[in-house]
């Protein structure tokens, strides 16, 4: 099942070795299908992403949106009941095998982030404009660190 799991971008190593234990994650899960009101799979895929890039920095505290899209067994995931309606419990390690692509931001985004989560809608619509730019797992090693100086501290 493709999963869209939330990470830090300190987690790209462990992820790049195959150690990865997430706990949870988002799917294009039937209730996210029965209340979208989108038609295209695909754009409900972007939007389940997307909530799942928006956990990276506000649940799990990353200076940029993280997410490692992943093949995971069916059997490994489950709805989560009361929850965003894309929201899965993980089960096990996510092999290095499983993982299709990384979203990242770039490293300039950091300050976006900071503003968005600090901010109101329209911060938060701001960083939502911004592009994530597509990894291959082997690339997970090589993505440029965030840049600290743009988070205006």
């Amino acid at each position: 099942m493709r999963v869209y799991v939330p990470a830090t971008f300190a987690d790209l190593e462990t992820i790049s070795r195959g150690l990865f234990e997430p706990a949870r994650g988002y799917a294009l899960t039937h209730r996210m299908l029965e209340i979208s009101s989108l038609d295209d799979e695909e754009e409900i895929a972007e939007q389940v992403r997307d909530a799942a890039a928006w956990a990276s920095v506000k649940d799990l505290g990353s200076p940029v949106r993280v997410v490692i899209v992943v093949d995971h067994p069916r059997a490994d995931v489950e709805e989560l009941a009361g929850e965003h309606p894309a929201a899965v419990a993980l089960q096990g390690r996510i092999g290095v095998a499983e993982i299709a692509c990384a979203f990242i931001d770039e490293p300039d985004a950091v300050a976006d982030v900071r503003s968005a989560l600090d901010g109101g809608e329209d911060a938060r619509e701001a960083l939502e404009a911004r592009d994530l730019l597509w990894w291959g797992p082997g690339e997970l090693g090589s993505v440029p660190a965030p840049d600290a100086s743009s988070s205006g501290a």
